[in-house]
């Protein structure tokens, strides 16, 4: 069992069925951090084998303020107790919703995609205001289909208190990479969002320190070091 956030162990290479590699990168040009160091902010993610399959959280806290590490922190934790209690994913989602809203920070929520892995690689997704994995297969990259998103934990109430799974078929990837809205939204000199998935699908995955080493640094260049948000990378792929 592992989970990765500012004050929690940094994540191994091998999570349950899946092989694992996350990188963070703090905004205004820091460059990219090691797994084995932890990034501040209101980003948070994890990995943790569970009785329901492999678990995995891609979360960012809004808002400002010295808190956003805190209320991190407070999801991530509750997020992995979850994981071993809670047989639905959707569950969840709803009980961390129930945590951020009745938190001691009341403007507080949280976007977040949870997914829970089969060992043959067949999945379920929880997006929660939040970007949808890339699924990457043969050369290729497209976002996971979502057609039942909702809003981000907190704001769930929004959505009758309640979210959907939606299934991942284990055909549909052999990498499969979330990620924060700090990398989908950073900009080049034109202004230009970053196109992920175009460049994720250009490099190799089979050494999963290698392709995220490299994502973050072609991240990093793209926006000539110039981030305007810190931005969390976790791939995961098959460790068959």
């Amino acid at each position: 069992m592992t989970a990765r956030s500012k004050s929690l162990s940094p994540l191994p290479e091998r999570v349950g069925t899946l092989q694992v590699s996350a990188r963070h990168l703090h905004s205004g040009g820091a460059g990219p951090l090691e797994s084995s160091r932890a990034g501040a902010g209101g980003d948070v993610y994890g990995v943790v084998e569970s009785p329901f399959g492999t678990r995995l959280l891609m979360g960012d806290v809004m808002g400002k303020g010295r808190e956003l590490a805190r209320t991190a922190d407070s999801v991530l934790r509750a997020w992995r107790d979850l994981a071993f209690c809670e047989a639905r994913l959707e569950g969840v989602a709803v009980r961390l919703h129930a945590l951020v809203a009745h938190s001691d920070e009341p403007d507080r929520f949280v976007t977040a995609t949870l997914l829970s892995v089969e060992p043959d690689g067949s999945a379920q997704l929880v997006c929660c205001g939040h970007p949808p994995p890339v699924l990457l297969r043969d050369g290729s990259a497209v976002h996971a289909a979502v057609p039942a998103p909702a809003p981000p934990l907190g704001l769930l109430d929004l959505h009758s208190g309640w979210c959907a799974a939606q299934p991942v078929p284990a055909t549909a990837w052999e990498c499969m990479l979330l990620y924060t809205d700090g990398v989908s939204e950073a900009r080049d000199a034109r202004g230009v969002f970053y196109p992920l998935a175009e460049r994720a699908a250009a490099l190799p995955t089979e050494v999963l320190d290698d392709f995220t080493g490299a994502l973050a640094a072609d991240l990093l260049d793209y926006s000539a070091g110039a981030l305007q948000d810190d931005a969390s990378l976790l791939a995961v792929r098959s460790a068959g």
